[in-house]
Formats: structure tokens, C-alpha cells, sequence
């Protein structure tokens, strides 16, 4: 195979050894590897045992034990069920176990890297030489809980429902994603066929099919208007929910699940929680399975419990950031801007906030596939090592654009999720002259008003599923995508994306993000605090899970092969 060629090799990846062997390092990627060496690619040769992939012919690898229920905490209900529309966790965490998707992450991977995705409802793929089509073989067995067999025909109405979103869906957060697919052919009822715009590199294509949110719904269930919202209907392991408003979300067993002997669990139990005290005293007392620890936490939550638990640390795909609404003044002068990014101290973001569990960095994550160095980065007019100067520079700025000392200003704040973060910018802000007063807002409440545009100054945190320029791009920093919230971009930086997104040369892809990049930092649309480090603690009694890099779990939220070795 040639170490030089993302297309050497025949093209053609075995559901067990997908991507197995790959390197995910930016550019020293050996691109033949991680399309797979070619249709003889021996699918038997992964070591079976515990922690084998989750891939349907993968899974009597899993030596587990069937019977009980695993219980978590929601901060939230789910203002909706449909993971089409939706970008919470709160959505996440309840619907994901209904569904299947075309490939998925390896639930015992921790990376969600390219070279982590295998099969779902896919049993094998093939991708053209010059980048152009992917052709998907599918699972024969499959059924919706209504009864309804799956068939190609429901990956293409799932594709289209979000490339072209309907009066029922309204917004579709990744339908940016998916417009470099032309159109999806089914030439068969086990077969779908992706012909893209354009070439698509696997790097990012793959990994956009395999994000939790990519779920695969009936055809049937898209035509009739079902009710995405309030109800589910997926092939998933787990069907019937039920949510009890304030109480709690069940979930029980899918006992004609396709994966034969899954799921082992008899099904999930998700408890409404909102308060952190509380949640970590149900783990404390074994009456959670999984949950998630707060930095400063986390110690006191190891002390009490021990040895009786498994810990675990990722860096996450969420970043905490300061935006404006440039629609109108003041925040449409690039001067007022930067004196506000310059009063964010980000070193001690971290301390104070996230308790030293941050990175910084800028809009690729820290540490990552496709990250700029943090020298670079603080080169970009903003994000300068705060200094002695740092603040009379600010004031400055801001008496040139004609913001007056003491300008008020009301900073929309996410309930419970970024309450502490905007408290932290308020105190920043109050040093040049500014003072904010707090909006704070439900979930879904905050959502509505960043989407219709009714906010001047706002404080959140977001989230990407994968750490891809294509998809962090497209959901968050081009001019029509759906989570720039400013609308601010330049025709430099819509052009880098064009070139990044068909570059098939890894080497020559990281330095057009390199470029991409450093070419948006400085309009701060969004000026970014850090990027979140994560923890999740798991009784000793969990077996064949793992924390993703997600604090949501965005990836790994099926709980497929998951069981209860009480």
C-alpha cells in the first residue's frame, strides 16, 4: 500500500477492521490506511474479548450478562426528542438509545477520531478514487420499533430531512455538513450510494456519518409528520420512552433488536436533576451508574467513593466563548469587540472557572487532529497574554468607538450550564467600565433567542460531536451557519473552506485549516475562553463503557453493549 495515497488499495473497508491501524496525528495520517487496505482486509483478525468493537458482527465479542437497569442523571428534560433539530445533550442522552446510525465511533474508544468509526447500520463501504461517491452496504435484519423493516430508502429520507429541512423541523444545526453530498442514490434496498459536489475527504466524511446526531429515521415516519419531538421510533437497542416531566425518562429493552443478544441491559433509567449537589450525592450513594464530576468535585467524590469506582478524563469537544449580535451597535465595530475579548482574562478562566481544567486555544480544539499552536494563536488581535496594559488598552479602544464608561449591557446566560461563566465575564467586564446585567434562561428558552437573533451580548458554551474542520466550520464560523450566531465571516475565509474541504493531501489540508483558522480569529465573532476538560465516574459494576470526548457523550450514548455486573 502506498503511505502517500488516500485512495491506494482497493477502497473497500471490512466491517471489523474499519479503519483499524490508522495513525490520527494531522499529517502523519497514512491515508490508505484509513479507508481500510482493501476488500481483503481480514475482518477476522481483531483479538475478540470485552473491549472488542460494537459493530453488528463485532459484537458476540462482548462477554457480558444480561438483566437490570442503568440509571444516569439529566440536568434537563428534553425540550425535544429529535436529534435532527437538536444540539443539547438533553436531547442527546434520552434519544440516542433509540437509534442506529449508517456507521458509528467505537463505543470503547476514546478518541472519535477517523480511525475510530465502524459499522452500524452499514456492514461495509467502498469510496471512489477521486473522493466523489460513497457506496454503503446495509444490515438485511433490521427493524423499526413499529415493525417496519429498514431499507436504504430510510438513510435517504434521514439525509434529505436535514439537508433540506421541512416545516416540522425548522432548524437542522448540521444540514451545513451535509450539503456536500449532491444526491443519495438506492439502487437497491441494502444499498445507499453518497455522490458528493464535490471530493470529500473520509477524514471528515466518515466521522460526519458517525456523530450521534446522524440518526437514521423511518421514510415512512418522515412523509406521515410523526412527532420527532414528543415520541421515538428508531431500530435502536432501547424503545417506549416515557417522560415523566420534572421526575424522570425510561427506556426499555428493544427485544427484537437486531444485533443478536443486544442489548443486555433491560433497560435505562434517567433521573431530572438540575442540581449538582444532588447528583453527585445519588453517585456517592450507588444510586446512579454514570455521572459526570465538576473539577472541583471530583476529589471529594474520589475520597468517598474509592476503589468501588472507575475514573476517567478526556479533553473535550466544548468550548466556552463570549459573542455578540453584529446586526447592530455597538457590536458591529470591530473596536468595541476587541477591547471586550482583550478583558477576558483566559488564565484565569481556567483557574477560577473550570478549576484548571481548561485548554486554551482557539476554534479547533487544543491538542487535536487539526489545532494551531497556541503560539500562533496569541498573535491574533484578542487573544494577547493579558498584560499590565491589557485593560487601559481596552478602555481606550472603547472611548475611540464611543461606548461610554458605565455602558449596561444585559448578557444572555445559559441556565445551570453557563450561569458561573457569565458571572466570571461580568467581573472582567466590569474592569473596563462595562456592566452586565444577568439573562438568565432556560435551555431551550436560550437557544430560541441566539436563533432568532434577540441578544446583544452572550455567554455559552458549544459543542461540537467531532473535531473536524468541516463540521466545526460548518456549524459554527461560516457566514450561513447555523450556530454563527454574529453573521460575521469574510470572503477569504468562505474561500479557505472551499479549498481545505476538497484537499485530499493531509499534510496540505492541516496548513489550509492552519490558514483558515487564523483568518477568523481576528473578526471575533466569538472570542473563546478554553476548551473544557471533562470527567465521568462509572460504578465498578458498569462494564464495556468508556467516556468519549464529550461531556454529553454525543458519541456514545446508545449503551448497546453496556451490562451490570451486579
Amino acid at each position: 500500500m502506498s503511505e502517500g495515497n488516500y485512495w491506494a488499495g482497493g477502497n473497500r473497508v471490512s466491517r471489523r477492521a474499519v479503519l483499524r491501524g490508522a495513525a490520527w496525528g494531522g499529517v502523519g495520517l497514512a491515508a490508505s490506511a484509513l479507508i481500510g487496505c482493501s476488500s481483503k482486509t481480514d475482518s477476522k483478525g481483531a483479538a475478540p474479548g470485552a473491549n472488542a468493537p460494537s459493530g453488528t458482527t463485532a459484537a458476540a465479542a462482548v462477554q457480558g450478562k444480561s438483566g437490570g437497569r442503568l440509571a444516569r442523571a439529566i440536568s434537563n428534560d428534553p425540550d425535544t426528542l429529535d436529534l435532527h433539530s437538536s444540539e443539547t445533550s438533553a436531547t442527546m442522552t434520552p434519544a440516542a438509545p433509540l437509534y442506529n446510525n449508517l456507521v458509528q465511533f467505537d463505543p470503547m474508544k476514546v478518541g472519535d477520531t477517523p480511525a475510530d468509526i465502524i459499522p452500524d447500520l452499514a456492514t461495509s463501504w467502498e469510496v471512489a478514487p477521486d473522493g466523489m461517491t460513497y457506496t454503503f452496504k446495509l444490515v438485511q435484519n433490521a427493524k423499526f420499533h413499529d415493525g417496519t423493516p429498514f431499507t436504504s430508502a430510510d438513510v435517504k429520507a434521514s439525509i434529505e430531512r436535514q439537508q433540506k429541512p421541512p416545516d416540522d423541523l425548522k432548524i437542522a444545526p448540521r444540514s451545513g455538513m451535509l450539503q456536500v453530498i449532491k444526491s443519495v442514490e438506492t439502487p437497491d434496498p441494502y444499498t445507499v450510494r453518497l455522490l458528493t459536489k464535490q471530493p470529500a475527504s473520509p477524514l471528515s466524511m466518515l466521522p460526519m456519518m458517525g456523530q450521534g446526531w446522524m440518526a437514521i429515521y423511518s421514510k415512512k415516519d418522515i412523509e406521515a409528520k410523526f412527532d420527532y419531538k414528543a415520541k421515538g421510533n428508531g431500530t435502536g437497542p432501547f424503545r417506549e420512552i416515557k417522560i415523566n416531566r420534572g421526575s424522570n425518562t425510561t427506556l426499555q429493552k428493544n427485544k427484537e433488536y437486531h444485533v443478536k443478544g443486544r442489548p443486555f441491559l433491560d433497560g435505562l433509567d434517567l433521573f431530572n436533576m438540575p442540581q449538582e449537589s444532588a447528583r453527585d450525592a445519588a453517585l456517592q450513594a450507588g444510586q446512579l451508574h454514570i455521572g459526570s464530576a465538576n473539577p472541583a468535585t471530583l476529589g471529594p467524590l474520589k475520597s468517598a467513593l474509592g476503589d468501588k469506582a472507575n475514573y476517567f478524563e478526556r479533553p473535550d469537544l466544548v468550548f466556552d466563548m463570549l459573542s455578540f449580535n453584529t446586526t447592530k451597535a455597538p457590536w458591529k465595530d470591530e473596536r468595541v469587540r476587541l477591547a471586550f475579548a482583550r478583558a477576558i482574562n483566559r488564565d484565569d478562566a481556567i483557574k477560577v472557572v473550570m478549576k484548571g481544567a481548561g485548554i486554551a486555544g482557539g476554534y479547533m480544539r487544543s491538542g487535536g487532529g487539526w489545532d494551531v499552536p497556541l503560539a500562533d494563536i496569541r498573535k491574533v488581535p484578542g487573544y494577547e497574554p493579558f498584560g499590565a496594559n491589557t485593560i487601559a488598552d481596552s478602555k481606550k479602544l472603547l472611548m475611540a468607538a464611543g461606548v461610554p464608561e458605565g455602558f449596561k449591557v444585559p448578557l444572555l446566560i445559559r441556565q445551570t450550564v453557563s450561569e458561573n461563566q457569565g458571572l466570571f465575564a461580568a467581573d472582567q467586564l466590569a474592569k473596563i467600565g462595562v456592566t452586565v446585567t444577568q439573562d438568565v434562561q432556560q435551555s431551550a428558552v436560550a437557544y430560541q433567542r441566539l436563533n432568532k437573533g434577540e441578544f446583544d451580548l452572550v455567554v455559552f458554551g458549544l459543542t461540537t460531536a467531532l473535531d473536524d474542520p468541516d463540521a466545526v466550520y460548518s456549524q459554527y464560523h461560516l457566514q450561513d451557519a447555523p450556530g454563527n450566531y454574529t453573521k460575521l465571516s469574510t470572503p477569504q475565509l468562505e474561500e479557505l473552506f472551499k479549498k481545505q474541504t476538497v484537499e485530499l493531501d493531509p499534510a496540505k489540508r492541516k496548513d489550509l485549516v492552519r490558514q483558515m483558522e487564523l483568518t477568523a480569529l481576528p473578526l471575533l465573532a466569538k472570542v473563546v475562553f478554553y476548551w473544557k476538560v471533562s470527567n465521568a465516574i462509572a460504578h465498578k459494576s458498569v462494564k464495556s463503557w468508556t467516556l468519549h470526548a464529550r461531556t454529553g457523550d454525543y458519541n456514545n450514548s446508545r449503551f448497546q453493549d453496556v451490562w451490570l455486573d451486579a
